[in-house]
């Protein structure tokens, strides 16, 4: 009997160990999903927002505005263009999880013809990282 001694105590060390690791874990990943709903809202509203004022401003750069919301909201413009109308920018959050220290997501805004509005709101969103249209959100 005396081998067995001590046995319980190891046992629920390793126990609350496991339970620690778990925990960890669980607090990473919703750490990575609240970064990436971040993101992806930011993206969109920055995205809006430079198409809104290219479209309605006479704005000579778009993607001046964006870089100025992205810092105004503590997160990286990665990239901006402007293809005809539409305005294109990546956004990156950093996290603090160890495995990720960045997410990214990408927007587009940009007037809608009639045709592909109604078409959109038939059918339902392309995509769900990217904004379809000025009242379109995908």
């Amino acid at each position: 009997m005396r081998y067995e001694e001590g046995s319980g105590t190891m046992a629920g060390a390793m126990l609350v160990m496991v339970v620690g690791i778990a925990l960890a874990v669980a607090a990473s990943v919703g750490s990575l999903m609240i970064c990436q709903n971040r993101a992806r809202s930011l993206a969109d509203l920055i995205a809006f927002d430079a198409a809104y004022a290219l479209w309605h401003a006479d704005i000579g750069d778009p993607c001046a505005l964006a870089a100025n919301m992205a810092e105004a909201n503590g997160v990286v413009l990665g990239s901006c263009s402007v293809r005809d109308e539409d305005v294109l920018v990546t956004i990156k959050v950093e996290t603090m999880v160890l495995v990720a220290s960045s997410v990214e997501r990408m927007a587009r805004a940009g007037p809608v013809s009639c045709t592909e509005g109604d078409n959109y709101h038939n059918n339902g969103p392309q995509s769900t990282d990217t904004l379809a249209g000025f009242w379109a959100f995908g």
